[in-house]
């Protein structure tokens, strides 16, 4: 049993003023060490040294960069450095036009437009780093377009109204399936204030989940968004607006087309993604409700092979070539992704074997599938399979002048003198990204023309937005439109072309335009 100290022991250490500083000094070195150790595990998580906003999110190969970057170039993969390293500078340039001026010369107002999207890839991401590029370069043509870049023909350089404020886009990366969007939207959310605020974002990546999440998120932070590709006609939100036809018009203006065929053609089967995604889903019921006469009961899945949510064998058509052999059927609607359509020509390209000798159509409602079965071009060919895509774009034809919209000639100009080559412009996502940023520029410039104040605010943008029609028409490169607060953020009058593959005139007939 432990005797108490006598009253000639010495107390214990820490007791007495000298094991107080002793104690206090331990506590202070653990506490000092405790913040350098969360200091030195911020800066491990940093993506480079010089990128605050720029952090590391899961782990393995599932590791990549996520977050906000705007004056210091990074390159999320090599294909993108380029670009990225033009944005960063041009972003630089609006600021010191602000900040340092020239003698003589006023400090020009500048705001903030964010881009959100994936700015990585893998083999499982619906987006390939080809599609991000060309996102980007759109993008960047729009935002020089707007600030009139020195490397711009001077005929060129506006192609938009008014002239300040000048705009610094903003990158905003969210992961290759967009899992990482709740940090980021946060992190754009906290631009909003400020002399140089953020006032939109464009971009929005593709039609999945995650999107409706971030949209309502920058909703509930009164932000407004303008999406460059979604076509998903359950991704809606309060101020989510959209440059693309939803995969309902693209229904329509396939059936527009289809119609012309004799009645005893007019007899398909629908294959579709079973996932959890809202493009297919979207584009299955519309399918659905567009073409009941055609498809009935004729229906078969399979399991994509986008996303980071995969159950069961991906991209798996044995069930698809059994059925559309069986009921011979000549016309096939796709409701899947771009990457999986390669598959499902290969299974379809030996149907010979199971008495199947009539041509094939798969039909598809999609911004680049006919790009990313580029692999198939010359199968489709000897298998007498064409794909017939109804699309937000058509640039081989515009860049010929064939039923070219009003704004494509300035833009491609633009895109040209930036130093960027047409086949770049070949998957629409360039197109497309220049539409999402040049509505923002004319949502937030017509506030700043009506008000005279230097910047507008999120809610001005916003209401700017739903006002941007009739003599206030948007005229973008994929065509001229309008928005209003009565279509889910659907863009009225947009075209919608139809694309053949391998190589063909879409044939004559009037050009389906969104209602």
């Amino acid at each position: 049993m432990p005797m108490p100290p006598g009253p000639d022991d010495p107390p214990p250490w820490w007791k007495g003023w000298p094991g107080l500083a002793a104690l206090v000094l331990v506590l202070a070195l653990l506490a000092g060490g405790a913040f350098w150790l969360l200091g030195t595990d911020e800066e491990e998580d940093r993506c480079a040294d010089d990128q605050p906003g720029l952090v590391w999110a899961g782990s393995g190969r599932d590791r990549e960069c996520i977050g906000v970057v705007n004056e210091t170039a990074y390159a999320f993969a090599p294909e993108l450095k380029e670009v990225t390293e033009k944005i960063a500078a041009e972003n630089r340039r609006v600021r010191d036009q602000w900040e340092k001026p020239g003698e003589g010369r006023t400090p020009v107002p500048y705001v903030k437009v964010g881009l959100l999207t994936p700015m990585t890839a893998s083999d499982s991401s619906v987006l390939p780093i080809e599609e991000i590029r060309s996102s980007l370069e759109g993008a960047y043509t729009a935002q020089c377009r707007a600030n009139a870049c020195p490397s711009l023909s001077a005929v060129n350089a506006t192609g938009v109204h008014g002239r300040t404020p000048q705009v610094q886009l903003v990158l905003a990366s969210e992961g290759r399936n967009q899992l990482h969007w709740k940090p980021v939207v946060e992190r754009l959310a906290d631009m909003t204030g400020g002399a140089h605020p953020l006032v939109a974002v464009a971009g929005m990546g593709v039609s999945v989940p995650e999107t409706q999440s971030a949209a309502d998120e920058l909703a509930k932070r009164k932000i407004p968004a303008i999406g460059a590709v979604l076509t998903a006609t359950n991704v809606n939100s309060e101020r989510l607006f959209k440059v693309s036809p939803s995969n309902t018009d693209y229904a329509k203006a396939l059936r527009q087309r289809l119609d012309r065929l004799p009645a005893e053609q007019r007899r398909g089967y629908l294959v579709f993604d079973s996932r959890d995604d809202n493009y297919v889903r979207t584009m299955r019921k519309a399918y659905d409700d567009v073409f009941a006469d055609y498809i009935d009961k004729r229906r078969v899945s399979f399991v994509g092979t986008t996303g980071p949510r995969t159950d069961g064998v991906p991209s798996l058509f044995f069930n698809a070539f059994n059925n559309i052999c069986l009921t011979k059927s000549e016309l096939v609607f796709y409701a899947g992704r771009g990457r999986d359509l390669s598959d499902l020509v290969r299974s379809l390209s030996s149907r010979s074997q199971c008495g199947h000798d009539k041509p094939i159509t798969i039909l598809a409602g999609s911004q680049g599938a006919v790009q990313q079965a580029n692999d198939v071009m010359g199968l489709l060919k000897d298998s007498r399979i064409t794909i017939m895509q109804a699309s937000a774009t058509s640039t081989e034809q515009w860049i010929k002048g064939v039923e070219a919209p009003s704004g494509f000639k300035s833009f491609h100009q633009s895109f040209r003198d930036l130093k960027f080559p047409d086949k770049e412009l070949a998957d629409g996502y360039a197109v497309m990204h220049h539409d999402s940023v040049l509505t923002a520029v004319w949502a937030l410039r017509m506030v700043t023309g009506q008000t005279g104040r230097e910047t507008p605010s999120v809610q001005d943008v916003y209401n700017q937005l739903t006002n941007l029609h009739d003599a206030a028409v948007v005229p973008a490169a994929s065509g001229d439109l309008s928005f209003d607060d009565a279509s889910d953020g659907w863009p009225h009058n947009k075209p919608v072309p139809i694309i053949l593959a391998p190589g063909g005139s879409p044939g004559s007939g009037p050009l389906y335009k969104t209602p």
